[in-house]
């Protein structure tokens, strides 16, 4: 039966010529090594590029909130970015000086210090000072210290290499709020005209979530930062101003910065006496539990409409598979991928 005119003559694998398959599937293998390649070089810059995203949309949360009160949008974007470097030069000068006199008082006690640890029992077992320096003498060779410069100029490198990084990111982070409103009509443009409304109604819950979840990571970290603070003022722990900050950071960290920034914590209390460091052992894990099991979730149960087992499922997945960007942004992912299968995916099973 002859093939019908206007229609295209479907072939079947099976008929595709060797020569002809093997060339396409050459192709095919050559896109996708090129396409790995490309992702393992721009590895850096394409990290870069969603936390600039992932800041942009939870700050244009902020900006919304003040161009729905008929301000401006360049206004309220400029008070924003404003707002934004009071609080972080005004929190550097409060921690300055505080860290100034802790420092101060460091390198005084430093001698101390060093006097101790030389009378210390361990260094005896060493052969005292003596056998310190006879030790020294033998590790500080020509190569090793080679090696240690090298490494001290590889770790300097790594400094100012993420200072760079972090500018860059505050910078892409400005320059994607300046152009959100493009972006996102560009974006649409890219559906088709039947289904702009639909996805647009998807991406704003997407953006909102993110934005949500974002001011409330914050809001975790700050009440950490201030209850660590709170407690090792009460401990006579030194350092407190900076290590509440460190901890604040730390927090933002899903589920596993807050043991990280009380390990610090209780190291620096350990140097002044081993009960301190079982009471900020203490602390930090009954503050934990209550962070895991209250405070997160009641947070992110009112931003994201996340379960504690699927928060901490995404964070698992997301740590495995991308490290402390996927532990970051493996709830507002998951948030996201929720939003699209209640959206799309099941509707179409419930009408199939």
């Amino acid at each position: 039966m002859a093939d019908k005119p206007g229609l295209p003559l479907r072939r079947s694998l099976a008929d595709t010529p060797p020569l002809t398959a093997g060339i396409f599937f050459g192709l095919g293998l050559a896109v996708v090594t090129a396409l790995v390649w490309v992702f393992q070089e721009l590895g850096t810059v394409i990290t870069v590029l969603i936390v600039s995203a992932f800041l942009a949309v939870g700050l244009e949360r902020i900006i919304s909130l003040m161009t729905k009160r008929g301000m401006p949008r360049w206004l309220a974007m400029t008070i924003m970015l404003v707002g934004t470097a009071l609080v972080f030069c005004g929190g550097i000068a409060a921690i300055i000086p505080s860290l100034v006199n802790e420092a101060t008082d460091f390198a005084a006690q430093v001698p101390g210090y060093y006097n101790d640890a030389i009378n210390s029992d361990l260094v005896e077992r060493f052969g005292g000072q003596s056998g310190l320096l006879e030790s020294a003498e033998g590790v500080l060779t020509p190569s090793n210290m080679t090696q240690a410069l090298g490494g001290v100029a590889g770790g300097v490198a790594t400094f100012f290499g993420g200072v760079v990084w972090t500018v860059t990111t505050i910078l892409l982070t400005i320059f994607i709020l300046a152009s959100y409103t493009q972006l996102r009509q560009g974006a649409l443009r890219l559906f088709a005209a039947s289904q702009r409304e639909q996805t647009d109604r998807i991406i704003e819950g997407i953006l909102r979530q993110i934005g949500a979840y974002l001011i409330g990571a914050i809001a975790i970290g700050v009440f950490a930062g201030i209850c660590s603070w709170i407690f090792m003022i009460f401990a006579d722990i030194p350092y407190a101003g900076l290590l509440a900050v460190l901890v604040a950071l730390l927090d933002l960290i899903p589920q596993i910065g807050a043991t990280i920034g009380a390990v610090v914590v209780t190291l620096v209390a350990l140097t002044q006496s081993p009960m301190t460091a079982v009471a900020a052992v203490i602390f930090f894990v009954a503050y934990q539990q209550l962070e895991n099991w209250v405070i997160y979730p009641t947070v992110m149960r009112s931003a994201v409409k996340v379960s504690n087992l699927a928060a901490i499922v995404a964070v698992l997945v997301g740590g495995t598979l991308f490290g402390v960007i996927g532990i970051v942004l493996s709830v507002p992912v998951y948030a996201a991928v929720r939003l699209i299968g209640k959206e799309l995916v099941l509707p179409r099973l419930d009408n199939s």
